[in-house]
Order: structure tokens, then sequence, then C-alpha cells
């Protein structure tokens, strides 16, 4: 597993590499271009195009996640692009953690953070694992994990640590995640589902024997029972 330290400088946003395989490298910041003199937009129409996510914010505000059209705030009268001076990009997921930070999850561009003044950039560069970013969970520690196309990507507000196939997952292609009562964390794959118990993968069974493939939802009930949306049950 490879883990990445960030260390953010003065307010600039400077960045230092610190490979712990590869030695010190010192890389430059990224040149977004973020338009910060964009106001945001407020409308009382939603986005016209396709909603990949939809979550809620601490003030029970709606917040959606709607591809290339951006993320909105809806508070029960308008709807505000919090994106708009990022520009265009293909947004698949939105939360807001629990200090009060915005966390956009594209799948071409790595993910964003909001903290209401100004953005940050977390890309490969960074340590993240792959660009593709499909979703984005915080668990009861704060600590913030990334799914993407390549793999899990965990945060803890100073450094990447990075979880593939090479770890233990199934598959590197992730669609969804969840923390149980217990802290475990199940991650469902374009694979097989699994949970990580904070030191191996494990892929679950049912009493046949057979793993659930291809899960693009993971829900805990009160008895503590776990249930998947699957494509299908494979052998």
């Amino acid at each position: 597993m490879e883990r990445v330290k960030i260390f953010l400088l003065n307010c600039v946003c400077l960045m230092s590499l610190f490979l712990n395989s590869c030695g010190q490298k010192q890389i430059e910041p990224h040149n977004d271009n973020i338009n910060y003199n964009i106001k945001d937009t407020v409308t009382p129409y939603g986005p016209n195009t396709m909603v990949r996510n939809v979550k809620q914010d601490r003030k029970g505000n709606i917040l959606i996640a709607a591809s290339w059209a951006g993320v909105f705030r809806y508070d029960g009268k308008f709807f505000t692009n919090v994106t708009g001076k990022i520009g265009s990009r293909r947004f698949w997921d939105v939360l807001e953690d629990r200090r009060g930070n915005l966390w956009f999850a594209t799948t071409d561009s790595g993910i964003y953070t909001y903290n209401g003044k100004t953005f940050q950039h977390f890309t490969t560069r960074e340590g993240l694992v792959d660009n593709r970013v499909m979703r984005i969970y915080e668990d009861r520690a704060g600590i913030i994990w990334l799914g993407t196309g390549g793999g899990v990507s965990r945060y803890d507000g100073v450094s990447f640590q990075n979880f593939t196939t090479k770890d233990g997952l199934p598959n590197n292609d992730i669609n969804t995640i969840m923390e149980d009562k217990t802290g475990k964390l199940w991650f469902g794959t374009r694979g097989d589902a699994c949970y990580y118990d904070g030191k191996a993968f494990t892929i679950p069974r049912n009493k046949d024997g057979q793993a659930f493939y291809n899960v693009w939802g993971i829900t805990e009930d009160r008895k503590g029972h776990i249930w998947f949306g699957a494509s299908i049950v494979k052998e």
C-alpha cells in the first residue's frame, strides 16, 4: 500500500508529495483555473441533466450531484449551483462532512473539497488512487473513504492510503461503501462484495457458498443484517 502525505503551505495550497516507497518528490500546485469571480447561480428550477446522487446536509438542505450540470443545493425554495466556479465536470457524488466541508466526486477530474470560501482539488498527483471517483463516504471516526475506478482511497485529512486488488480487494471498480454497527466497512464492487475490518478484506457468502456480485447498494437493518442490491449471486 502506498501512503502519500499532503501539507498545505500558507494560503496558496502549495503541495509537497512524499512517496514512502520512492523517496521525496516535490510537485507543482494544480492550475485549476477556478474562477472565484463567478457568482453562484440561484434558480427555482433544478438541474436538467442526469442526477447521479442525492444527499442531505446538516441543515436539511438537499445536495444533488447532476453530471455535467454541477452540484446543487436545494433549500426548499431555490436551487444553488455550488460548483459553478469549478466549471463543467462529470459530477457523480456529493457529501458534507462533519466539519461542514463539501466533497464533490467526479469521474473525470478526481475530487474537490469546498470549505465555503475556497476549493481544494485532489487527483492522482496528490495520492488519490484513481481520478474516476464514484463514491464518497465518511466513517464514524471522520475518515473519508473514496470509491474509485482503480480501488479505494482512505483520507484522514493529512494523507492518502490506497487499497487495490493487490491488498485484497476482489475488484478495483467500486460502486458503494457502507460502515456497519461493528465498524466494518463494506464495499460493493463490479466484482464480489467485501468488507474490511481494518486488517483484511473478506468476501461474504450466503449459506450456499455464493458471493454477491456487482453490488450497487448496501444497507444494515436494525438487527444488524446486511442487505445487498446486486446484479447476480455468483458461484
